[in-house]
């Protein structure tokens, strides 16, 4: 599996361990296999920085991994190094995409959001990245 970014018929944006499920038969791509999956919230404050947010994909379940059929995405994106890291650690707790801390990936014990923020006053986020230690309310 690989870390991606998945854009859905929504126009939401997955972040996500993932994978491509075919039929053995016919080869045929039917939909991604994705872990711990996050809704990617970005924000931006008066003075022009980004913050980016990662929130769970579906808080009233459990479930953290499934299958989201092929039909519902729309395009599927390597994210920055800078994201792919921060996505890493919060959700997997190291580099290696395994949970080894006892909070890593449970949303019981989360607030159910993580941040990254990424300073500059273009549209277009810069390669500084830091932690979002602002409140994290807009994120429902």
């Amino acid at each position: 599996m690989a870390v991606k970014v998945l854009v859905t018929q929504l126009g939401q944006h997955v972040i996500a361990d993932t994978k491509q499920v075919s039929r053995k038969e016919t080869d045929e791509l039917i939909a991604y296999w994705v872990k711990e999956p996050r809704l990617i919230i970005y924000n931006r404050d008066d003075e022009g920085n980004m913050t980016i947010n990662f929130g769970n994909f579906c808080p009233v379940s459990d479930e953290n991994e499934f299958s989201i059929k092929e039909s519902h995405i729309v395009s599927i994106l390597e994210p920055r190094d800078d994201v792919q890291t921060a996505y890493t650690s919060k959700v997997f707790g190291n580099e290696s995409g395994t949970d080894t801390t006892e909070d890593g990936a449970d949303p019981d014990l989360t607030d159910g959001t993580d941040g990254v923020r990424t300073q500059g006053s273009s549209p277009e986020p810069d390669d500084s990245v830091g932690e979002n230690e602002g409140d994290t309310d807009e994120v429902a």
